[in-house]
């Protein structure tokens, strides 16, 4: 850059026939200002080195982004991790280098854990200058340092959010018609990794932030809401593998712990659910669940019935060892909607995990899931072939009462067989207009009418964790009045089958605008407070 400047200058100099007459004074003054442009280079001219540790499994961390920023706070470098980077040159300081961390790369959907400053320069007496943590979330840059040799070390670290033992003044309300009216309370399954921006918090100390859920939630507790599920990720909680090693601490004291703590103590019905569609996705590498991208369930299936029993062992094990969680109040929802399972497996793998956490203690509900998504509306009709292709099977002719005996499992007063059913063309949720017509029969029709004789015929009981209205609510005010009149007339209350509540799809500040996200303002509200008993 020197050499360009200074040639140039002298082209100027004789296309105006001066150089001749150039004197001592002029160069000096071409030798200082060559000088200055070196040494202003030379100061600008600090590697630095990203080798800050991220988390996840050991032989899988996923490590942060350092995103560098000029003064106008622009990005100006992606130094991914292990990556080496000029410093100075991408902020345009001879003496500071600052940006933010984050997972995944440096645009806005990568998840945010802080900004971090130093002071670099070509003397090599590197420091840290300053960190800020993302305010009311829950991670941490812990250790920050840099070396003389321009490297970035120190740990992303998750901290634990704070439980809420003040919840609610009194307990929440008894409803006429159901045990459990509630909803989802989302994003400590989402992404690949574990995402602190949209983990659930209802701390008191975080309730100003736009990341707190405290007062949505204790919007939907006076309005009479006594349910909360909580989706937790498989591959969040064993890093290792299904049904390898212990469970991720991290995770569980930091994100899980607390809210089961927080709406336990308020006598606040709590469904901790293995949101996994039968498939463990590892940390990093695959969504837990349903992704932008690539399949949908993502993860590996697993069919080896020692996997949920390991992963449940252990989760029971926590759960009752922590005396501010009240088990009263705490139900266990075995695994969400699995896909293509296989032969009888779906049934026979839940059949084993039940009478695992019974002969462990566990005296609560337990919630089922059936194949296909356990969507209610295909529960009788959904039906696929066993390898062997001598039996047909559909969730109706497993999920039996004459089934659950076999297996050993007699007593069925606290299992509940779990249902999802949205209320769009294709029965996704992904559509932002209903279906207004509820009697529709056969492989494409609701079939509400088949179920509750599933139910009947067996003497079971249901609870629908999941069911949803997009935001048209032109169609789906009269879809979703249908379908909880529907759950009303059908109510296990004073019977031995039908249904014991619902849990609508869903609550939660990490959904943004999503078309079934359910706020206390929101039109699906308005239409479940007709069915609850406000406090």
């Amino acid at each position: 850059m020197t050499g360009i400047i200074v040639s140039s200058l002298y082209k100027i100099i004789n296309s105006h026939n001066q150089a001749i007459a150039m004197t001592m004074k002029m160069k000096s003054l071409f030798l200082m200002f060559s000088l200055s442009i070196c040494v202003t280079q030379l100061s600008q001219a600090a590697n630095i080195t990203n080798k800050i540790i991220g988390v996840g499994p050991k032989d899988n961390l996923i490590n942060p982004y350092f995103c560098i920023q000029d003064s106008n706070g622009q990005v100006t470098a992606a130094v991914a991790p292990g990556a080496t980077a000029d410093g100075n040159k991408a902020s345009g300081n001879a003496y500071y280098v600052g940006g933010s961390l984050r997972f995944g790369g440096c645009t806005a959907d990568n998840s945010y854990l802080g900004y971090v400053g130093f002071n670099v320069n070509d003397q090599h007496n590197n420091k840290l200058s300053t960190y800020s943590p993302p305010e009311g979330v829950h991670v941490t840059y812990a250790n920050p340092a840099i070396d003389s040799a321009g490297n970035i070390t120190g740990q992303i670290q998750y901290t634990p959010i704070n439980p809420n033992f003040s919840l609610l003044p009194s307990a929440p309300s008894q409803n006429p018609y159901w045990s459990f009216v509630g909803a989802n309370l989302s994003g400590l399954e989402f992404g690949k990794v574990i995402d602190p921006v949209v983990i659930p918090n209802l701390s008191q100390e975080d309730a100003s932030g736009k990341f707190s859920d405290l007062t949505d939630t204790q919007a939907f507790l006076k309005a009479g809401i006594n349910t909360f599920r909580l989706p937790v990720s498989w591959g969040y909680l064993q890093l290792d593998g299904p049904g390898k090693g212990d469970l991720n601490l991290d995770y569980y004291n930091s994100f899980i712990k607390p809210q089961l703590e927080s709406l336990t103590s308020a006598h606040i019905n709590t469904i901790v659910d293995l949101h996994a569609y039968m498939r463990y996705s590892v940390f990093g590498k695959q969504y837990s669940g349903c992704g932008p991208s690539g399949p949908c369930p993502d993860g590996t299936l697993i069919l080896d019935a020692n996997a949920y029993q390991d992963v449940w062992t252990k989760l029971y094990a926590l759960v009752k060892s922590d005396s501010k969680i009240n088990m009263n109040y705490i139900l266990f929802d075995l695994v969400n909607e699995p896909v293509d399972v296989p032969d009888d497996l779906v049934f026979t793998i839940q059949a084993q995990v039940i009478k695992s956490l019974r002969q462990q203690g566990y005296q609560g509900y337990i919630l089922l899931e059936g194949n296909s998504w356990t969507g209610l509306h295909s529960w009788t009709t959904a039906s696929w072939a066993s390898k062997d292709g001598k039996t047909t099977y559909t969730n109706a002719s497993l999920f039996t009462r004459d089934n659950f005996i076999k297996a050993g499992i007699n007593d069925l007063s606290k299992i509940i067989i779990n249902v999802h059913q949205y209320l769009d063309s294709d029965y996704s949720g992904t559509h932002e207009q209903c279906l207004t017509n509820l009697n529709t029969v056969g492989p494409d029709g609701f079939n509400l009418s088949a179920f509750v004789n599933y139910l009947q015929q067996n003497k079971l009981n249901a609870v629908v964790t999941e069911f949803g209205a997009g935001h048209d609510s032109n169609t789906c005010v009269t879809a979703l009045t249908d379908f909880l009149n529907y759950l009303k007339d059908n109510s296990a209350k004073n019977k031995d089958y039908g249904f014991v509540g619902w849990t609508i799809w869903s609550t939660g500040h990490g959904w943004g605008d999503y078309n079934l996200r359910v706020k206390p303002n929101s039109y699906q509200m308005q239409i479940l407070r007709n069915y609850l008993q406000p406090m």
